[in-house]
């Protein structure tokens, strides 16, 4: 086979692509194989001036003839008969010119220095500008000195910003008796900096920014789920093959066939979404996994074949890394480990030449299934790869590797100083921008709630062929219209700017910016409490409870799933065990079962496993998590002793995706083509439209519905039933607006009309769903973590149904249901004015009142009625009024104790026979006496002696006959809620709730702990929150039981009403002292009852038990209970904005 010859061009583009660093790894030509002979050596050379006559004549000149003699005295000559050109070797001598591979050499991290910038200065040297920072060493005192030189100039650097250093400082040489201050300098030779590390910026964005800084900021920002393509689809579809073949190791066509057809079926709903069929998926998928097999073929091996490169082992797949040195964090398609060949003629290496030895490296390997168009992106992301990957392995990572699967060919891309100190001073560059909103502005009005920023995006690059094409133009122009309130009509993009934003008045985008910068208000929590996780170590966050520290995987642990995971987030599952069974309890704290986490090894194994929290004990967690947890690979990775138990921190997650979701559902009322209507009723406040005239023929089953409502419930179902917009329901506490709903449903799908039912909590879904359970004869569907849905509605979930295997059959499922219920992502409050209050009070003909309670009796509603409602409420009936808790069996509080104890006081009664008595239906119970203080637990509050006194109300009235589904306990403390979860675990029917869980729930009796209690009469903002207030004191039917400190909280306005009306009335009883001592019998849970095993706890701890925080599908942004007490408490409308969009 003569040689082949090159043209100029291509040599040409051989050597650029040489100089820039990028070379692609192909198999070099080989000779076709002959049926009869063994693989042959490659014997591709380069083109020669003259072309060769014949693939079998070689001139002496060009022939290495003592390399091509190389081992002669091993070769077998017997078997010359059967493969004349190709002799074996013995299999009895070892061959000499075995190769070994080298391993990848010593890696040496840069030197980080974390420094406070406390001054900065301009100076011209040598006749460029430099800037002087005078920064102080944290966490310390010591002052240094940076110098940046260079691009790095231009980083909008200010006093009290973050830096890394990434390199040694020198000291200079003393010139007086003023001790020299250490200094580096930055510039394009040597050194790194980087600027807000604590804001991780993801690789992907900061790949993209080459051409406009812009984008990936709005892209993060605004965060939206609808640009589904097909060959989004495909692609997605793709990767997750390909990773399967990684994985199992198989290539062959059987497999990768079966796992085209498995991933597809799994990913139905992406296909439905793009209205594209199973036999076009895997018709698409399969063209274009074409090139797995020959790209194995190639590339999988233990060293390389014929090409340069052999992927020996993988290490993970989807890795996702977080480095706050470089300030970085991405998600890695696949981490392997390669052979490469490095030879002086990498493109053609000639195979009569010695080439270099074949070393090992650790890799990110990224898979690309579109054309290699965006290729600088990609090699810029390849390359921020390998500092994230050096980082995490603790070895040199001198490039990355590109796979192009429609052309089947590998790329390395070396990671090139000069390129990567571009890519992090444009990185520095997105940081400055995204930092802006967090520094302190002036509030431009006393009442105004949202202060002033200067600007927090980059400048549009006005090229209106770059912008047209652009994905994230309409939110672009958004903000461009409504935050910067630019005002164009000569730039470039002057069109496109006005086709985007002319419809949008000055009152609609001041509204936008207000409630944007709401959101981001909340980010700045999130992020505060993100870097702790870098910035602080294990215990002293598990002081603040937000991490368990010093944790041990327990190896004997096997998952008993009870609940259906999810596959990417819960695809393993692990206990961990306090490494000493002595320390904190692990119920103390801010993380419950459900709350997001993250798993780490200090300090190198930063969150390299996230998930969610399954089950909770004091003393072990139970989580499920998206990453194995290898304890023999992290020991090699960390270099830990064989002898010594990997310790483990487990910390609080906080998940941002959900605010960025809260932004795009309010910035799809903006966008050209977007909710008008919704844009117009909410924003515009435009008068809502009643057909009074209209008057429907109810068929029998609309009817049937109606005739179970009362006079003011009808009145209400009419109300929507001619609304043309909306109609508001107030529905005070007990007036039945469950059965409203219900009933409402019932009517609208009689009629031919689909429902999406929605709330914030999980249980106010729920209850609904458990009202139309037995009376609907219509499909539901109920869309939501399993875990997290009512048993007793799993019926209406997908996962109970069977499992669609083709689009008709999902569609069915989906779409067939004409009532489906969700909750819907929300935040705390911000603002007073809820989006409720907000349309009843400007047009209060949308309203009707539900008034007649069927819940509380005469006492219980007094307290409402009185303190909230103006005395609207009223009893429907008499035997509501008069409703009362009676007692079954007397005998317990009778032989509680002897008469003549110290527990007996006014009328020889024990205080907890007085709680008890069928006559107290309202009772305060004041803990001045005992006393019962309220005591920190990190950032959180308990009280731990008031959780017994409640216990032991509970616990009698179930000893004396009253069942446990007929009790509620509830407290607005979250740390409250988990010990008195644990007090009363062996009483699995007693529900333990929070006042959000709570709505739309009634028990019998209701035990609240007040918690708050102690000599500064500090109550909390929890206390001062009315509604929620209200919520809890209304849940009762026939008793209310208030357990508190009568001398700390009526230092509120609202309870000190509250107890002046209860003290009118008689209602508080002040317990003597020690009154929790006072029955030993009762004092801890009896031994002899049921403890719950794990699993079951999983379910007691429940991520709805939280103070101050609607329950959420478990992926979506959750808050801490520190969050609460920021800016935006009291902020419904923040709520309402979620409801758009799900």
């Amino acid at each position: 086979m003569p040689p082949h010859s090159r043209t100029k061009e291509e040599e040409d583009e051989f050597m650029m692509s040489l100089l820039g660093g990028e070379v692609k790894l192909e198999t070099p030509a080989t000779p076709k194989r002959h049926l009869s002979r063994k693989t042959q050596s490659p014997c591709t050379r380069h083109a020669l001036a003259t072309p060769a006559k014949s693939p079998a004549v070689f001139m002496a000149q060009d022939v290495d003839i003592a390399g091509l003699m190389e081992g002669a005295e091993d070769w077998d000559w017997d078997d010359m008969n059967s493969d004349i050109l190709s002799p074996k070797r013995s299999p009895k001598k070892t061959p000499s010119a075995a190769r070994v591979v080298i391993p990848a050499p010593a890696y040496v991290p840069p030197t980080r220095t974390r420094c406070l910038v406390k001054g900065v200065e301009e100076h011209l040297s040598t006749g460029y500008l430099q800037k002087v920072l005078a920064v102080q060493v944290v966490p310390g005192e010591e002052r240094r000195r940076v110098i940046l030189q260079g691009d790095w100039v231009d980083t909008d650097i200010r006093p009290g910003d973050v830096i890394n250093v990434l390199g040694d400082f020198v000291a200079p040489a003393s010139t007086s008796k003023t001790a020299p201050v250490p200094t580096i300098t930055i510039s394009a030779q040597e050194n790194l900096f980087i600027h807000h590390p604590d804001l991780l910026v993801t690789a992907t964005a900061l790949s993209t920014a080459s051409q406009c800084r812009r984008k990936p900021i709005v892209t993060n920002l605004v965060r939206s789920s609808v640009d589904v393509t097909p060959s989004l689809v495909w692609g997605n579809i793709l990767h997750e093959v390909m990773q399967a073949c990684l994985c199992e190791g198989r290539w062959d066509a059987p497999w990768i066939e079966s796992q085209i057809n498995e991933v597809v079926k799994k990913s139905l709903g992406d296909l439905m979404r793009v209205d594209m069929s199973i036999e076009q998926a895997v018709s698409e998928v399969r063209l274009r996994a074409q090139g797995l097999r020959s790209f194995a073929e190639k590339y999988m091996a233990e060293e390389p074949k014929t090409s340069l490169l052999a992927i020996a082992k993988l290490h993970d797949i989807e890795e996702d890394i977080w480095s706050p040195t470089y300030g970085l964090k991405g998600k890695v398609d696949a981490s392997v480990q390669v052979i490469i060949v490095d030879t002086n003629d990498s493109l053609r290496p000639n195979p009569f030449t010695k080439t270099a030895p074949p070393q090992s490296w650790t890799m990110p390997f990224e898979i690309k299934t579109g054309r290699a168009v965006a290729g600088m992106e990609h090699r810029a992301q390849t390359m921020l790869y390998t500092l994230l990957m050096a980082e995490r392995y603790g070895t040199e990572v001198p490039s990355g590797l590109l796979y192009y699967t429609r052309s089947d060919e590998v790329v390395r891309v070396p990671a090139v100083r000069n390129e990567v100190r571009a890519l992090l001073v444009a990185r520095n560059e997105m940081a400055a921008y995204m930092m802006r909103r967090m520094r302190g502005g002036a509030r431009n009005d006393e009442k105004e709630s949202v202060p002033e920023v200067e600007a927090f995006l980059p400048p549009t690059i006005d090229d209106a062929w770059q912008c047209g094409k652009c994905f994230a133009l309409d939110t672009c122009m958004l903000y461009r219209k409504a935050v910067e309130k630019v005002q164009d009509t000569a730039s470039p993009i002057a069109d496109i700017y006005a086709l985007k934003t002319s419809h949008i008045t000055p009152e609609q985008g001041a509204f936008f910016k207000k409630w944007e910068a709401l959101i981001s208000l909340e980010e700045q929590d999130l992020i505060r409490f993100k870097k702790e996780l870098w910035t602080m170590g294990a215990q002293d966050r598990e002081r603040h409870g937000r991490c368990f520290s010093n944790m041990v995987l327990d190896r004997t642990y096997h998952w008993r799933p009870g609940v259906q995971t999810a596959s990417r987030i819960h695809g393993y599952t692990y206990r961990f065990i306090k490494e000493s069974a002595t320390q904190t309890s692990l119920l103390n704290g801010h993380m419950s079962s459900g709350d997001a986490i993250t798993v780490s090894v200090e300090p190198d194994l930063l969150a390299f496993a996230k998930g969610f929290i399954v089950g909770l004990t004091p003393h072990e967690v139970v989580v499920g998590v998206d990453h194995e947890i290898d304890v023999d690979a992290i020991r090699t990775r960390t270099r830990t002793n064989l002898f010594e138990d990997i310790v483990f921190r487990i910390d609080k997650d906080e998940l941002f995706s959900g605010l960025g979701r809260i932004r795009d559902n309010l910035a799809q009322l903006y966008y050209p083509g977007g909710d008008t209507k919704r844009l117009e009723l909410v924003v515009d406040l435009k008068r809502p439209e009643f057909d009074d005239n209209e008057h429907f023929k109810l068929n029998k089953a609309a009817r049937s519905a109606m005739e179970k409502l009362n006079t003011n419930q009808q009145m209400a179902a009419w109300k929507v039933l001619t609304a043309q917009d909306y109609a508001l329901i107030l529905g005070m506490p007990g007036t039945g607006k469950t059965t409203v709903i219900a009933a409402i449903i019932q009517i609208l799908v009689s009629l031919g009309k689909t429902v999406l039912l929605a709330s914030y909590t999980h249980s106010a879904v729920d209850t609904v769903l458990l009202k139309l359970k037995h009376v609907a004869d219509f499909g539901i569907l109920r869309v939501g973590n399993l875990d997290k849905i009512h048993p007793d509605v799993h019926e209406f979930t997908l996962a109970n149904r069977r499992v669609a295997t083709t689009l008709e059959q999902l569609e069915y499922q989906v779409m067939a249901p004409p009532v489906v219920a969700t909750t819907c992502l929300s935040i705390d409050h911000g603002l007073e004015v809820s989006l409720f209050r907000m349309l009843s009070d400007t047009h209060p003909h949308a309203v009707i009142d539900l008034n007649e309670q069927y819940r509380m009796n005469a006492d219980i509603m007094l307290l409402s009625n009185k303190l909230i409602y103006g005395d609207r409420l009223r009893c429907g009936s008499e035997a509501v009024a008069q409703r009362s808790l009676k007692i079954p069996d007397p005998s317990f509080l009778h032989g509680l104790h002897p008469k003549s104890t110290a527990c007996q006081r006014e009328g020889g009664l024990c205080w907890l026979s007085r709680i008890l008595d069928d006559r107290c239906k309202a009772v305060f119970v004041d803990t001045d006496a005992v006393p019962a203080y309220d005591s920190p637990v990190g950032d959180l509050v308990e009280n731990r002696v008031e959780a017994r006194l409640v216990y032991q109300v509970a616990e009698c009235l179930i000893r004396s006959g009253i069942r446990q589904d007929q009790i509620g306990v509830l407290s607005l403390y979250r740390q409250q809620i988990k010990l008195l979860s644990h007090l009363l675990q062996a009483r699995k029917e007693v529900e333990i709730l929070t006042a959000d869980r709570s709505q739309g729930r009634d028990k019998e009796c209701i035990i609240i702990s007040m918690v708050r209690s102690n000599d500064d009469g500090q109550v909390g903002d929890l206390m001062k929150d009315w509604r929620r207030m209200n919520v809890a004191f209304t849940r009762a039917r026939s008793k209310l039981v208030i357990v508190g400190s009568r001398r700390t909280l009526q230092g509120t306005p609202l309870l000190k009403e509250f107890m002046q009306l209860m003290d009118d009335h008689g209602w508080i009883f002040s317990l003597p002292p020690n009154a929790h001592e006072m029955h030993p019998v009762l004092d801890l849970p009896d031994s002899s009852l049921r403890k719950r095993p794990v699993d079951e706890d999983a379910e007691l701890f429940s991520p709805d038990c939280k103070e101050n925080t609607p329950t959420r599908p478990a992926k979506k942004g959750r808050k801490s209970a520190a969050v609460e007490e920021g800016i935006l408490k009291g902020c419904s409308l923040l709520k309402d904005l979620m409801t758009e969009g799900q």
